[in-house]
């Protein structure tokens, strides 16, 4: 396994100009799936503060020479799982062998622009422009403006991105009453996630603000009146029964969860559309 090209998704200014939507995504890294790193676990975000514009674009002109060393004005951070980043529309990344959780907009624009990754896969210049007018396909002023400048060289870059859980509900009381909850996604006017860990052998009840999607982690038990269980293997064609969505008016009345193990827990990812009214800002 490789990582990505750094790559940048537009806003929803530039989308539209091919008659798409801007698409804003975040990561979270979940423990169950992360016990191996793989070949590079670190993800480049952004451009060095003091690159110069005049740079970047001296790295696209280099396209068709190799390695247009775009990474070279970039900075790479190293991947923990359990942890996180918010990725706006705009900013340079390149993410690094990590599964990742990632709810995100219903999108899919971009553009590429590193030309090799790892050494030995060329890019080809149509993944710089699949999301680009063509008469800007070689307007490298254009394909500048793609980038939200002044957060792709952010000196406070992790400060304003990167993503550590916090407590949803007051982890003393609720690990008496059988589950514990931290927000894994916030701050975002798009989207919000949680994890939830119910605790072995234990029936809770779990109430939220608004609708969500629910994929499990690990574990196994009941929701609602559903099985469910994270599944160590798919065949093709075969059903699961790891994913759940569940309606505003199920959330605010509460999803009973049977954690049915007697010493593992049950572990779900929730994702939440926008203005869910519980989620936390960035601070």
């Amino acid at each position: 396994m490789y990582p990505l090209p750094h790559h940048l998704h537009q806003s929803d200014e530039k989308a539209a100009e091919v008659g798409k939507l801007g698409k804003p995504e975040a990561y979270y890294y979940p423990p169950q799936y992360n016990f191996a790193l793989d070949t590079f676990p670190y993800t480049f975000f952004g451009l060095e503060p003091g690159t110069t514009k005049d740079q970047v674009i001296d790295c696209l002109k280099r396209w068709h020479e190799g390695d247009n060393r775009i990474l070279s004005l970039s900075k790479a951070y190293r991947l923990t799982p359990g942890t996180g980043w918010d990725v706006p529309p705009g900013i340079l990344h390149a993410p690094g062998t990590l599964c990742t959780y990632e709810p995100q907009r219903a999108s899919d624009v971009f553009s590429m622009w590193q030309s090799l990754i790892a050494d030995y896969q060329l890019v080809d210049w149509a993944m710089v422009v699949k999301d680009v007018p063509p008469d800007k396909h070689q307007d490298f002023d254009y394909l500048l403006s793609l980038l939200d400048w002044e957060a792709n060289v952010d000196p406070f870059f992790v400060k304003h991105h990167f993503t550590e859980p916090r407590m949803a509900t007051d982890p003393a009381a609720t690990t008496d009453q059988g589950f514990m909850e931290k927000w894994i996604v916030y701050g975002s006017a798009f989207y919000s996630a949680k994890e939830l860990t119910v605790l072995p052998g234990r029936t809770v009840t779990v109430r939220d603000a608004a609708a969500y999607g629910a994929i499990t982690m690990q574990g196994y038990g009941r929701f609602g009146a559903h099985p469910i269980s994270a599944p160590s293997m798919i065949r093709f064609g075969e059903m699961t029964e790891d994913e759940f969505f569940v309606t505003h008016d199920a959330a605010r009345n509460g999803v009973q969860i049977t954690n049915l193990s007697s010493s593992e827990p049950l572990v779900i990812l929730k994702h939440f559309n926008p203005g869910n009214p519980e989620m936390p800002q960035r601070s």
